[in-house]
């Protein structure tokens, strides 16, 4: 036995590991009521994985095995599975050091997470674990034989923080930073939209929605002292003042310089505003308070003007590039996002159902006791997390509930002025299947950003592991001590005919700027040079870069892309392309960020990493017989029926009875996608014909097309650019 670390050396490359492997499974095996059994084939699968560290004493001539590490990597966490060290080399540090290892390793090649499962009973072994960082996320049943009690155990990586020459920093490439300005926009009022908070007004609504986004902190709203003088000229009948007087003494208010000075400033805006009226002088009285009015937002270079008023509304674009001032109306205020009032509802693979819905007033106790037990302050339950009776307009809220209990909870607001989501999340860790509910409300967010870019960002809370992990196989990007993540949702595929289009698009959502001419398609770890929003040059890979950005998709020339079948019974669950509603749940898929496509054997050699996928949906059994969704390929591989597990099947459509469905072979190659993109017009048969992509018969199987059909489709998939 020996009495230091010195002389012990941590090995990780397949060809040092390999010939410990048998010591390993041989003391493994001596120790199977505290570690569980792993059988050898599986030990040597791990070694050539490298997902097996090796601990070794080199202090003598006959190098001797001292203890090891076996670990699961599925991005972006990893699983401890089983740790032990020699009994001769028992308590001098072997365990911390392979541990040690694996942490180095992962954050390397950034991983989140790593979780451990641990029985309760072990104390020692749970002292250890604990002493390492590795919190207990939540607790679950053993098997049944023992009936032990496991303690899931997770620890948060420091994702790298490499600082280039540059500055920039390597875990959030892109350099995202949406954080909330300083100083809220403020915006003038004009007298209209006092008025229309009339209850008899018809834009009551609107102009209500545009005071809860005040209150929410989303803005600030002011006037101009003409409209307090106007107010006082009007207001007062029968000696008694009318109430809207004494609201509008409450909110600040900005006075117009003197004539000489501001008489060039109106008649500049009276030039563009009314211009017939300018000239021919009849100019109103209500004309000259509204030209007053806009004067004073210049003047005192405020956000903007709120106003109902057509020719100024109509002016809007002419004052902004003229004088860097907004003109908006009270439907710049009213959500334009799609807020579905009906419960939806997810299968999981619990069997279970998740339900999504909006939170109305009846939930909110229910809501505001998940955060009480998270230590927020009651005025921050109030107000940021937007708990109470009067936010309905301003902030959009869904809960997520499983068997009536309350297991998540999102908000994020209706407007936002820089056109980035600020949300705020949380779920229950607790609560076994906490990832799923984590997806499922992050992909409610990024559903927001269907027909532009959306720029979002979500605040963690303490120990949110599971939402952090989510969150980043999402594209979510950001320190591994940061409170907030960020992610950019671009939805687009880009073709080389699309691309000065989706670039623009990309730089004025975003400030991100792409290469002026698209590149040759050599891998998807070949790197793209980038401008960030800070001015700085930053190298992406093709795959990180469609991940930050996810959905997206670059289709460059000399990518390798593939036409595939797939029944329309499993089309729709797999790919969500159906503009049909169901009232039956979404499959359990619906969850996945990566989901699994089956298919022959002799498939594998189309589905490399980075190939583009078009799906076909089979005209069987009254399918479209058209190619209606488009992804790129994570990886692929083959096993057996017999080793396909739920691992397998859990993120695709497919389940044990339904396997022999897809073809009578014993194996099957599996397939890893994502960034799924439902095209805008399927592309039929005929048309396909055309483009040269083959006959009927053709496409019953998967098929290779080159790059100038691959574009082709994208274009006949969305006509409009």
């Amino acid at each position: 036995m020996i009495n230091s670390l010195a002389d012990i050396r941590i090995l990780s490359a397949r060809t040092e590991i390999l010939p410990f492997i048998e010591d390993a499974i041989v003391t493994a095996d001596g120790h199977k009521d505290a570690l569980g059994f792993f059988p050898a084939k599986a030990f040597q699968e791990y070694a050539h994985r490298e997902s097996v560290l090796i601990a070794v004493d080199v202090s003598e001539a006959d190098t001797k095995y001292a203890g090891h590490l076996l670990f699961d990597c599925r991005f972006p966490k990893a699983h401890v599975l089983q740790m032990l060290a020699s009994p001769a080399y028992r308590r001098i540090g072997i365990a911390k050091k392979l541990l040690n290892r694996l942490k180095e390793i992962l954050t390397r090649q950034n991983f989140i997470s790593i979780h451990a499962r641990v029985a309760e009973d072990l104390w020692d072994a749970n002292q250890f674990w604990g002493n390492q960082g590795f919190y207990i996320q939540t607790v679950a049943k053993g098997g049944v034989t023992r009936s032990r009690t496991i303690l899931v155990r997770s620890h948060e990586l420091a994702t790298p923080q490499l600082f280039l020459g540059s500055g920039m920093d390597l875990s959030n490439p892109l350099c995202l930073n949406f954080q909330p300005p300083e100083a809220r926009p403020l915006f003038l009022l004009d007298l209209n939209v006092l008025f229309d908070l009339g209850p008899r007004r018809t834009r009551n609504e609107e102009a209500i929605n545009l005071f809860k986004a005040e209150r929410s902190g989303l803005c600030s709203l002011a006037i101009s002292t003409e409209l307090l003088e106007e107010l006082k000229r009007t207001s007062t009948t029968n000696g008694r003042t009318d109430p809207m007087l004494d609201f509008a003494r409450v909110l600040p208010a900005f006075a117009l310089a003197c004539d000489e000075v501001s008489k060039p400033l109106l008649d500049g805006l009276a030039s563009l505003i009314f211009p017939d009226r300018l000239v021919t002088g009849t100019l109103t009285h209500n004309d000259k308070s509204d030209l007053r009015h806009l004067a004073t937002v210049i003047q005192h270079q405020l956000s903007g003007l709120v106003t109902s008023d057509d020719a100024i509304l109509n002016a809007a674009t002419a004052i902004a590039q003229n004088y860097g001032a907004q003109v908006l109306s009270l439907l710049a205020f009213r959500s334009s996002q799609n807020v579905r009032s009906d419960e939806e509802l997810f299968e999981m693979a619990t069997r279970q159902t998740l339900t999504l819905n909006v939170i109305k007033d009846a939930d909110i106790d229910v809501a505001r006791r998940l955060l009480s037990q998270r230590s927020i302050t009651a005025s921050a339950i109030a107000n940021e997390w937007a708990l109470s009776a009067s936010d309905g307009g301003a902030m959009l809220r869904y809960g997520a509930w499983i068997d009536q209990q309350l297991v998540g909870y999102i908000t994020w607001p209706t407007w936002a002025q820089s056109g980035a989501i600020i949300a705020r999340v949380v779920v229950d860790e607790s609560f076994p299947q906490s990832r799923t509910v984590a997806a499922v409300m992050l992909r409610k967010l990024l559903e927001q950003g269907s027909s532009k870019v959306l720029q979002a960002s979500i605040e963690l809370l303490p120990g949110q592991s599971s939402l952090r992990e989510v969150a980043w196989s999402l594209g979510f990007c950001g320190a591994a001590q940061n409170s907030r993540l960020f992610k950019i949702v671009f939805r687009r595929i880009v073709t080389p005919s699309t691309w000065a289009l989706r670039r623009n698009e990309l730089l004025e959502a975003t400030c991100i700027k792409l290469p002026e001419q698209p590149p040759f398609f050599r891998s998807v770890d070949q790197h793209i040079m980038l401008t960030t929003p800070d001015g700085n040059r930053s190298y992406v890979s093709i795959e990180s870069l469609e991940t930050l950005l996810a959905p997206a998709i670059f289709c460059l020339p000399r990518r390798a892309a593939v036409i595939t079948p797939i029944w329309r019974d499993f089309a729709n669950p797999l790919l969500g392309h159906s503009s049909q509603g169901s009232l039956l749940p979404y499959s359990k898929v619906a969850s996945h960020s990566e989901r699994h496509y089956f298919s022959d054997p002799k498939t594998l050699k189309y589905f490399q990493r980075g190939t583009i996928i078009f799906f076909y949906e089979s005209g069987k059994r009254g399918g479209a017989a058209a190619v209606v969704a488009v992804a790129r390929v994570r990886r692929s591989y083959c096993k057996t029926v017999d080793e396909i597990d739920s691992l397998d099947l859990d993120p695709s459509v497919l389940d044990v009875s339904t396997l022999q469905s897809i073809g009578a072979s014993k194996r099957k190659t599996i397939t890893t996608f994502d960034n799924v993109i439902t095209l805008f017009a399927p592309v039929p048969m005929r048309e396909l014909q055309k483009m040269g992509c083959g006959s009927p018969n053709s496409l019953i199987s998967t098929r290779p097309i080159t790059d100038e059909q691959m574009t082709a489709i994208i274009d006949a998939g969305f006509p409009h650019g």
